[in-house]
């Protein structure tokens, strides 16, 4: 116990410099705690140190006079309370495999709190001027979790006000929050007066992953994806990930025994999200499906900055589009409707994404993974489009004969066309490498032939 008072009493002498600045510059503070654009985001610093801790289930409680917040991951170290006692300095440095843990961003909660409150295994303390800790009383309801507790004493900022802001900053909590993290599985949400609200993340198999929204204890709604994820290269701690939305053929309902495509197809998100671990809100892909990366994001985290460090992973989101699509292709969801989703030269895609369109053509353009109408998936350039009444008529073995075989390096075949002119599918379709024969060049060569033959 005294060991753990003297870390305490040493981290706080040696911010007392510092405070001592704080307090004579305000505008210093008042920076850190308008930090974010949208009120209460400090709410994802607190789930992003719960994630690097390893936590599985993390509760908030919104009461009248203060919120609290606890998760189930290891216990606050040393390490831990420099970050949160520093400004604008985590321990990313020191643990790849961390988001950054306590950075500026948590500074934010000053704005509703004077006294942040920290009940953990090991160190138990408050929080004073931003970052003078004193010891408090170890006494926590649960030894085995770490507790925040803020209370609304802010005089800049009056209970129902602070109540009101951070309420919202729950309910906006988007159901995708927990789609692309390792660790935790089950998010409460707790506000007074109102219907509790909990969300799971279940995984039913490696690729695909429910996410169910309780009300109550009540089902209120599940979103399932498929998820495609690879180790970022030099950095095997973490992943990007591509997901796409699933949505029910038939029946509202999964079956565990029935086999996914039978009873899911895959759907355009409207419009897809990037994620930092977390939704950036304000980044714009253009893509119909969500993407995570480990990227650089701006301070406010709600969109990814502009800087040659984050290429490489644009790169590598790339190279696992092309991975996902033979993923798909293995679990019998690359159709021509699922052709939908992907990005085609009609769609607006932000400069930094127009890779993922380019790898994903040449790919489907060179390899066998464009649905073709009999003969499985094939490249691109080795089918050939007309109307269903040609492709009545003709069979792929018969094409040798009226194409000119020299302009395939294999085929040529009948690829399948979308059930709809200028649908997404339809457009991306166009993009590929697909030779058309219509009806007038059949003709023609008929008429060819015919007089040839005379």
């Amino acid at each position: 116990m005294s060991n753990n008072l003297d870390v305490i009493t040493e981290i706080r002498r040696s911010r007392e410099a510092l405070a001592s600045v704080l307090k004579d510059h305000a505008g210093i503070r008042n920076l850190v705690e308008e930090i974010y654009p949208d009120s209460a985001h400090f709410i994802y610093e607190l789930l992003q140190n719960a994630e690097d801790t390893g936590a599985k289930k993390c509760l908030f409680r919104l009461y009248k006079d203060r919120l609290t917040f606890e998760h189930n991951g290891r216990p606050f170290s040393k390490n831990d309370i420099e970050a949160i006692t520093d400004i604008g300095a985590g321990t990313k440095a020191e643990d790849d495999e961390k988001i950054g843990k306590f950075g500026i961003g948590f500074k934010a909660v000053f704005a509703y709190s004077e006294t942040p409150h920290i009940w953990s295994q090991i160190y138990s303390f408050k929080l004073e001027m931003l970052v003078l800790p004193f010891t408090i009383s170890e006494s926590v309801s649960d030894s085995e979790k770490t507790l925040f507790e803020f209370p609304f004493n802010n005089p800049k900022k009056p209970h129902k006000q602070a109540f009101s802001e951070i309420k919202k900053g729950l309910v906006d909590i988007s159901d995708r929050t927990l789609l692309f993290l390792r660790n935790i599985q089950m998010l409460e949400l707790q506000s007074e007066g109102e219907p509790s609200l909990r969300i799971e993340r279940v995984s039913h198999s490696t690729s695909h992953i429910e996410i169910i929204s309780h009300k109550s204890g009540t089902k209120l709604l599940s979103k399932h994806y498929l998820k495609f994820a690879r180790e970022v290269k030099n950095l095997p701690s973490q992943n990007i990930a591509i997901a796409f939305p699933l949505d029910f053929v038939r029946e509202p309902s999964f079956d565990e025994t029935k086999k996914l495509n039978e009873q899911m197809r895959i759907v355009p998100a409207e419009p897809g999200s990037v994620s930092v671990f977390f939704p950036a809100e304000k980044e714009v892909s253009g893509l119909r499906f969500h993407v995570h990366g480990p990227f650089i994001p701006e301070v406010s985290r709600a969109s990814i900055k502009e800087t040659p460090l984050n290429e490489p992973l644009f790169d590598q989101l790339s190279e696992l589009a092309i991975e996902c699509l033979y993923s798909l292709k293995e679990l019998q969801f690359l159709s021509v409707e699922t052709l939908a989703v992907f990005p085609n030269t009609h769609d607006n895609i932000a400069p930094n994404y127009q890779k993922i369109r380019e790898a994903i053509i040449l790919e489907m353009n060179d390899n066998n993974l464009t649905p073709s109408r009999s003969s499985g998936h094939r490249p691109a350039k080795a089918l050939v489009n007309s109307k269903a009444t040609l492709k009545n008529l003709l069979e792929d073995t018969d094409l040798p004969f009226w194409l000119q075989s020299d302009d395939f390096s294999e085929g040529p075949y009948w690829a399948m066309s979308a059930t709809q002119k200028n649908s997404n599918s339809d457009r991306f379709l166009s993009d590929l490498q697909i030779r058309n024969f219509d009806t007038t060049e059949f003709l023609d060569d008929i008429q060819y032939f015919a007089e040839d033959y005379r």
